[in-house]
């Protein structure tokens, strides 16, 4: 029991400087979303909201576009608000993610591992962990539709040997895993509170 609160006082340790490092993130994105808005709000110059860079990246390949076809400056500002806005949600719910598994750490370090409030968190976590898993997946097709349409990727790319450019869309079902893991993870601690309590009972 005692390596048990050991390791979940270690393991609560990693998961709040995760916390910290999240807030941070959740933060960030809000002060450049207000630095966006602020700035067309008040019509202020380009050059003090931000820059727009020469580079298109997929994934390991970078492509360096030429000046005339850099995208327009508004179209990159709605583009990078829109990934700030889909960045601070994200952040928010691993923020709701890591205080839920602290939650189920806390009565793991005085020694209670079946303590009644372990299995709900579990489900709170399959939860918070599948709505997170999706906006994932909505990020990334928002990010490449974006992408698409501001880059004028439909234009850009065709050439004497390139006729057409779709964006292709797919959906990962493997997000479903990890869920499926916390709802199994609860039922076993449930089960384990009623054998717990029975053991009480009988005692």
């Amino acid at each position: 029991m005692d390596k048990l609160t050991s390791t979940a006082r270690k393991i609560d340790i990693v998961f709040k400087i995760a916390e910290i490092m999240l807030k941070i993130a959740f933060v960030a994105c809000l002060v450049c979303i207000g630095i966006v808005v602020v700035g067309k709000v008040f019509a202020l110059p380009d050059e003090m909201i931000g820059t727009v860079d020469q580079l298109l990246e997929f994934g390991p390949l970078t492509l360096t576009v030429a000046d005339a076809y850099t995208p327009d400056f508004d179209s990159m500002l709605i583009q990078a608000a829109a990934m700030l806005a889909l960045g601070a949600g994200c952040s928010f719910l691993g923020i709701l993610c890591v205080k839920a598994i602290r939650a189920i750490l806390a009565p793991m370090k005085d020694g209670k591992p079946f303590a009644s409030e372990t299995s709900k968190n579990l489900r709170k976590l399959g939860w918070l962990s599948l709505i997170l898993g999706a906006a994932v997946q909505v990020m990334e097709a928002i990010s490449l539709f974006t992408l698409f349409i501001v880059q004028k990727m439909d234009t850009l790319l065709i050439s004497d040997k390139i006729s057409h450019v779709n964006v292709n869309i797919s959906f990962d079902p493997s997000f479903l895993i990890i869920p499926a893991v916390f709802f199994l993870l609860a039922y076993v601690f449930k089960y384990g509170e009623q054998l717990q309590t029975l053991s009480d009972e009988t005692l």
